[in-house]
């Protein structure tokens, strides 16, 4: 004979929980105030089952799963269940009352789980006489379909009773998490808390919510905007949460934007608006949420900065296993990764410095570093960049001549490193970028490569006083021959996806490397020059790929040796990204991240044709490189570089 489950409450949780237990199997009595409210219950689960048998996602007939559902308005008739689940409204006065009912109606053997998202359990539990027998069982919305639920301990909730929890959620088929700390908002709806406080509080920063969401959608990989997610849940049950928590002691700020919606019946999706509009009230559809450059310019740090202190918080404190927080959000919330992962992406050390930065302007306690995080920032675990932060990541790194190779994760950072020349170009600099690239290449398990400037600068161009030391062409077809063609013979046939994050400076061959990346992400502060003409050379990258890509816009740069700003070279086709300073190589760490996600053979196809393009000009090439030849035995050549290391104005002679 079927175990008897009593379900009190047939909303949308209480009805889909009554429906996934008679789908496993169990014999359900599902209990609420009227008739007219369960039939509607029994509507939504007979069209839900009926959706499950289209797809063939049943084992057996929907007649018979239906037949193991019984709806009564009476309480009584719950008597005999092995499990109660209450899934009546979160409002505490409710709750007190239907669980002192039902603790006088069943057996002393029966179970009693709660599915609130919000209550303490141990208040919950104290309601009854079964304190120990009493358990949070929070199922993730919608419960048919939602792969996680939450078990919660209760200050005298036993040790037998979580045990009975996990097994009868997993009975359902579902991942189980187990929460040892009864907190308001438990372990999801915690943490949900703390990213929608922040999405909010940023509205008043100058940030608008479709940007919000469009990071999250289309930098970060999230299937949904935390806007976006609000309108679906419902604004009022997100303000109603936000409020329970609060009056449960959760040290969270008030939402006037949430209260203002709601008194204006903007309730989301389920009233045709909220923070979007949609085309039918209740019906679902997904609001249109398009990436922008504007996205760029909204720092994920701040986002999720009080998330992660949230987590640290709760591990430091044994609320939550590491793995089970992991789990809980990828599961429940459908994140592309588990905070603490995103924590490591972000750098502990930036979300510190956030932290610190929001508690100095604001006094807010909650943005306090946890002691966790302070720790694991002063033993330099930084995360990604350091190869270890909440968990040990690939990494690997050395030096090679002024050029610091680092294998992280699934992308090589190659990292010009003469900050004190602000990058210029060396012999030994244009090898090492070169042997780095060869390395990459070689290690099967990266996937694309960074290259970066240290310091102030991406790379002022080639060294001044290398090009000063050559007594003619002769020295300049040799660091052609040795150095300068075979990294851009490299870059232009490279099979992996190349990135730069250009910081500072970017002029002549520092400028003109850019040319043979995919993607370029330049800071505010960049600045690009095609400057060789201002020192008598020229310059042989722009002029042969640089006008293959851009046309004749670029030759006016070309001429005069005019500054770019990014937002110009955006404009040309140089720059793909423009990001604020501290973003830069975060948002190229984001599209190596993204990378890593696509099918290594399309990859190794779009780069063989896009490199046929770059290879395709290579006559040109080779003619803009005899030009520099030529040129670098005039006295205008000499004169250009004394001039420039003198610091004085060139006085050319045309010959």
């Amino acid at each position: 004979m079927a175990e008897k489950v009593g379900i009190v409450g047939a909303g949308t949780m209480g009805h889909g929980i009554a429906e996934l237990c008679a789908i496993s199997g169990y014999d359900v009595v599902l209990a609420d105030v009227g008739h007219e409210i369960l039939e509607k219950a029994m509507e939504k689960i007979r069209w839900s089952i009926g959706k499950l048998e289209s797809s063939r996602a049943l084992v057996e007939n929907p007649g018979i799963i239906l037949s193991r559902i019984r709806t009564t308005t009476e309480l009584r008739e719950l008597a005999g269940s092995k499990y109660i689940i209450e899934a009546v409204k979160e409002k505490i006065e409710v709750k007190r009352q239907v669980l002192r009912k039902l603790d006088s109606l069943m057996g002393p053997e029966c179970i009693f789980f709660s599915n609130t998202s919000t209550i303490p359990i141990t208040e919950l539990a104290s309601m009854t006489g079964r304190e120990e027998i009493f358990a949070g069982l929070h199922f993730s919305n919608p419960p048919v379909k939602n792969p996680l639920v939450e078990v919660i301990r209760g200050k005298k909730t036993s040790a037998r009773t979580v045990g009975e929890a996990r097994s009868f959620a997993i009975s359902l088929g579902k991942e189980v998490i187990v929460v040892d700390k009864d907190l308001p908002g438990f372990l999801v709806n915690r943490l949900n808390d703390r990213l929608f406080t922040e999405a909010l509080l940023m509205l008043g920063e100058g940030v608008t919510f479709r940007e919000i969401d469009a990071l999250l959608r289309f930098r970060m990989n999230f299937s949904m905007g935390v806007f976006e997610l609000m309108d679906f849940v419902g604004i009022d049950t997100v303000l109603n949460a936000k409020t329970e928590m609060i009056g449960h002691g959760f040290n969270t700020s008030p939402s006037e934007k949430l209260s203002g919606l709601v008194e204006k019946g903007m309730l989301g999706m389920k009233t045709g608006k909220g923070f979007y509009k949609y085309q039918k009230p209740s019906v679902y559809s997904r609001p249109l949420i398009q990436p922008s450059g504007r996205m760029f310019r909204v720092n994920p740090v701040r986002l999720f900065a009080t998330v992660i202190n949230e987590t640290a918080w709760m591990i430091r404190n044994k609320a939550a296993s590491p793995d089970d927080i992991e789990k809980a959000m990828l599961l429940a919330m459908n994140w592309p990764e588990g905070p603490l992962s995103i924590a490591d992406r972000l750098g502990i050390d930036n979300i510190v410095g956030e932290l610190n930065s929001l508690h100095s302007s604001t006094g807010e306690s909650r943005y306090i570093p946890d002691s966790l995080l302070l720790e694991k920032q002063r033993h330099g675990d930084n995360g990604l960049l350091s190869g270890k932060g909440f968990r040990e990541w690939p990494f690997a790194s050395e030096d090679i001549g002024p050029v610091k190779f680092q294998r992280i994760d699934s992308f090589a950072l190659i990292t010009l490193n003469r900050p004190e020349k602000l990058n210029s170009l060396s012999e030994e600099l244009w090898s090492g970028i070169r042997i780095a690239l060869e390395k990459a290449l070689q290690d099967p398990d990266i996937r694309s490569a960074i290259i970066t400037g240290a310091g102030r600068a991406f790379s002022a161009g080639d060294d001044i006083q290398m090009m000063r030391s050559w007594k003619g062409s002769a020295d300049a077809k040799r660091w052609l021959d040795k150095y300068a063609s075979p990294l851009i013979d490299l870059l232009a046939s490279f099979p992996k996806p190349l990135i730069s994050a250009v910081n500072g400076v970017a002029f002549g061959g520092g400028a003109e490397i850019n040319l043979l990346f995919d993607v370029v992400v330049a800071a505010d502060s960049a600045v690009f020059s095609f400057s060789e003409s201002l020192i008598g050379a020229m310059p042989p990258i722009a002029s042969s790929f640089g006008i293959a890509v851009t046309g004749r816009r670029l030759l006016p740069y070309l001429l005069t040796g005019d500054w770019m700003a990014p937002e110009k070279a955006k404009e040309l086709g140089l720059v793909d990204v423009v990001t604020d300073d501290e973003m830069t190589l975060m948002v190229a760490m984001e599209y190596a991240n993204r990378l890593s996600r696509a099918a290594p053979l399309s990859i190794q196809s779009i780069k063989s044709v896009a490199n046929l393009h770059r290879t395709g000009v290579q006559p040109e090439a080779r003619f803009s490189q005899n030009e520099l030849i030529i040129l670098s035995s005039s006295e205008d050549f000499a004169e250009g570089q004394e001039a420039f290391l003198s610091k004085r104005k060139p006085v050319w002679a045309g010959r």
